[in-house]
């Protein structure tokens, strides 16, 4: 048998911000010590003793475990709990990496220390000094030889792996991102569906013979998990009354669909398969948060989950072991984005595809099925709800449907290669790529429309109900200003007092957000990184603000103040400012990681925290007043402030804030769930009531589109 040891001499190895211990068998890292299991310290010792190499499994199976023959899954979550106990505080680089279809490897360079009868110079270990292993030749598979990296590159690697792999890309990365001529292209249409109803989530197979996909029929409250034959068109379906039905992923092998069963706040995890015969497989509880995964080749779910480090609208991705129930995270998004979401995983190449959305847009990432090896491979100001994989080519494809282009990412280039522009008439909702041609998806069934609620009867009534996509009302004397969606600009419209509807004459743009403030007859323009005042009569420009990050609220305290909130584009964290109208100065103020905060009345400002915290600052001292933590978002959280009155929705529900009160949130009015969602609050001073931005679900169907040139 062989062994894996250090020599009596050597009394500790360094790596990184490690130390180990080898006689102990201990890591500390200065502020917390960890003791290892054998199998974990056998397994690191290996890594040690060949750091200039890359280990195979079989390596692994002969010299650690020292058997025949070993399960890949029992490597897998060894390797796995070896890199999770390598993580902490103080060590943020990598340590363990994973070389595709090879094997594992150290990351960091290890110094070892000697007892002072040896030399008292720390220096690389040498393996064939250092260990005591049997000198067996290993006749498998020889270890791949690494270049031994100069200890400079070393340190930088052990801190900012992660970095230096994307830096690695960035070679060819001033292309990488360069914005291409996309070419006009018709659309030819096949309609798939044969039931009238709501389509959502189509899911398309990995040999893409089958869709999943999930439909509430005319005249019924729930959605069903429908799988569809591409090529005969034949259906299998699955319903029950009560019970909504949404597809998460596939296998990898295409054999069986993974879905989410939800009962009014129960949800579930289940496997089915994909023909429909014989039992589905419960697999564990679940967020009401919608969420992506997929099945990877050895026998484990890969999904976005919600709720990372307590925050609603927060995912990371995770991996958990199908049969045993076992799990890990393997992404580390921050804290003030709305994390990660799992796109495709591509057996070939053993890597997951996933989406970051940020505050400031999307970035599009690859990395292996252990969260190693990260990679950035493209940024976009736009989604990526979905994306497909063409081995062909050995391309990524993805539908931006705020833009309406097809794009074509060549993993061998690093770049976008292709864009295909489709008519602005085209509107896609959910929707999957077949190929660089192809497209599957369900036709817009969202309308966004502006309604009013008062708070004290509950009566709710439309403002702005059009055939168009309304947003972001705000009150303009006896009238209401909006924005109007129009292709991939908005525009701002007012809705006159005979219910006419005319453009105001500034041109279409990027608007975020629009108010008014009636004392100064002056207009308050939010944009990505800026702020834009006019003057309402005449709309010539007041005055700008500009930052260097994103603007995620802005509102007027007052007569003579504007007070925002902005996350800053190096650390992503939020901060609030309140900007003086008659100085042209900002001024930051101390309220905890704002998403959004406003004026509550003359003593206290309230905000909304990136931890899903409300809370109220004094306005005189600026100390914490009081907090109250939220439920978790049906949807997403919003809050307006009025006439004194704290409003909170949870995207189905409209409550009544009440600090100090046992009941510390009141219900005002709940949605119907199946056909509306509330994407945003805000509060109308000219009629005490609140504008409810409002997405109502609409008929639609599930279409294949051919993307031709035009005749």
């Amino acid at each position: 048998m062989n062994e894996v040891s250090f020599s009596r001499t050597v009394k500790s190895i360094t790596l990184g911000s490690w130390k180990l211990d080898p006689k102990r068998q201990v890591l500390t890292d200065g502020d917390i010590e960890k003791e290892l299991e054998p199998l974990l310290f056998r397994i690191l010792s290996y890594l040690i003793l060949n750091s200039d190499s890359i280990i195979t499994r079989q390596n692994l199976v002969d010299d650690v475990w020292c058997q025949k023959y070993v399960d890949d899954n029992a490597i897998n979550r060894a390797m796995s709990e070896l890199r999770k106990t390598l993580k902490s505080d103080n060590q943020k680089g990598m340590i363990v990496k994973t070389h595709y279809r090879k094997g594992y490897s150290l990351a960091i360079e290890p110094v070892v220390e000697y007892h002072q009868t040896e030399s008292t110079d720390s220096a690389k270990l040498n393996p064939a000094v250092s260990a005591e292993v049997n000198a067996r030749t290993i006749t498998t598979e020889p270890p791949h030889r690494r270049k031994k990296t100069p200890w400079i590159l070393s340190a930088v690697f052990s801190t900012l792996a992660v970095s230096v792999s994307v830096a690695l890309l960035k070679n060819n990365s001033d292309s990488d991102n360069m914005p291409i001529n996309a070419v006009e292209q018709q659309v030819q249409e096949t309609v798939l569906s044969w039931v009238n109803g709501r389509y959502t989530r189509p899911n398309v197979s990995p040999n893409k013979n089958f869709v999943a996909f999930s439909i509430i029929q005319k005249n019924s409250q729930n959605y069903s998990l429908v799988v569809k034959t591409l090529q005969t068109g034949h259906e299998k379906r699955l319903a029950e009354d009560g019970t909504n039905y949404f597809p998460i992923g596939w296998s990898a092998d295409s054999n069986k669909v993974f879905y989410r069963a939800i009962n009014g706040e129960q949800c579930e995890v289940w496997l089915i398969n994909a023909s429909f015969d014989g039992s589905n497989q419960y697999l564990f509880d679940c967020s009401l948060q919608g969420f992506t995964g997929a099945g990877v080749s050895d026998g484990r779910l890969i999904y976005s989950k919600s709720g990372y480090r307590d925050r609603d609208e927060l995912a990371a991705l995770a991996s958990r072991d199908i049969s045993t129930g076992q799990e890990y995270q393997i992404t580390s998004p921050n804290l003030n984005s709305y994390g990660d979401r799992f796109l495709t995983y591509i057996p070939d190449l053993e890597v997951i595809i996933f989406e970051r959305h940020h505050y400031q847009g999307s970035e599009l990432y690859m990395t292996d099925l252990d969260g190693g090896n990260q990679v950035k491979l493209y940024d976009t100001d736009n989604r990526i709800w979905s994306l497909s994989y063409e081995k062909k080519h050995n391309t990524l494809i993805w539908f931006d449907n705020v833009e309406n282009i097809l794009f074509t990412f060549s993993l061998e280039k690093k770049k976008v290669t292709s864009a295909a522009k489709l008519p602005n008439t085209v509107k896609y909702a959910s929707n999957q790529p077949l190929s660089h041609s192809e497209l599957l998806a369900v036709t817009y069934p969202f309308l966004q429309g502006i309604y009013s609620l008062n708070p004290q009867s509950g009566e709710l009534h439309p403002v702005v109900d059009s055939k168009f996509d309304d947003i972001q009302a705000a009150d303009f004397d006896d009238s209401v200003i909006f924005l109007r969606q129009e292709g991939s600009l908005r525009s701002i419209y007012r809705k006159s007092p005979d219910g006419q509807y005319e453009a105001l004459a500034l041109p279409a743009s990027d608007y975020e957000s629009i108010h008014y403030n009636p004392q100064r007859r002056e207009l308050l323009v939010r944009y990505k990184n800026k702020l834009e005042t006019y003057n309402a009569q005449t709309l010539s420009l007041l005055g700008s603000i500009s930052v260097d990050g994103t603007i995620v609220s802005a509102e007027y305290l007052g007569e003579q103040s504007i007070g925002y909130s902005v996350v800053d584009a190096k650390t992503l964290r939020g901060n609030a400012f309140i900007h003086s109208l008659d100085t042209d100065k900002s001024i930051a103020l101390p309220i905890e990681r704002p998403l959004w905060f406003g004026q509550l009345d003359k003593q206290f400002y309230a905000s909304l925290s990136s931890h899903d915290e409300v809370s109220l600052y004094d306005i005189n001292t600026g100390e914490k007043a009081d907090r109250i933590e939220l439920s978790k978002a049906k949807y997403k959280h919003s809050i307006a402030a009025g006439n004194g009155v704290l409003y909170h929705s949870d995207g189905e529900t409209v409550f009544k804030i009440n600090f100090g009160a046992q009941q510390t949130r009141q219900e005002l009015y709940k949605v119907d769930s199946s056909s509306f969602v509330i994407d945003r609050i805000s509060f109308s001073h000219q009629t005490n009531s609140l504008y409810l931005d409002m997405i109502k679900v609409v008929e639609n169907q599930l279409v294949k589109a051919d993307i031709i040139a035009p005749l």
